[in-house]
């Protein structure tokens, strides 16, 4: 994986993608969001722990599970993080772990930064 901080370019979210999944129900989006929001919190406290530990295993089944959650978000560059923590695991790879974990954080925030300027029903 090469260096995953580097998704200025792509917008944090999808929102004609994500939009059409759900009918175009913005309230619905809100509350998918803030249930990402407190999902994510959880699964990036665990895989802080799986690193610690160098469980690999949990490492894969956390980002696998990261990446199906912001797929079905349109977060694309979440997802793609989710995927590259996810091989990093499958790969037994730390090192790649921990580069694509600490990206995290700063794309979530990238995410929430740009939802408080951009909220769902106003995005167009």
């Amino acid at each position: 994986m090469s260096e995953p901080a580097h998704f200025e370019s792509i917008q944090p979210i999808d929102f004609p993608s994500v939009l059409e999944r759900i009918s175009g129900d913005t309230s619905f989006l809100q509350d998918l969001l803030n249930l990402f929001y407190q999902e994510f919190e959880e699964k990036k406290e665990l895989l802080e722990q799986a690193l610690s530990r160098g469980d690999t295993n949990q490492i894969r089944e956390v980002g696998h599970s990261l990446k199906g959650a912001s797929a079905n978000l349109s977060l694309i560059p979440l997802q793609k993080l989710g995927l590259a923590i996810e091989m990093a695991g499958r790969e037994k790879n730390l090192d790649q772990a921990r580069v694509a974990i600490a990206a995290l954080e700063p794309e979530f925030q990238r995410l929430k930064k740009f939802l408080e300027m951009h909220p769902p029903g106003k995005h167009v």
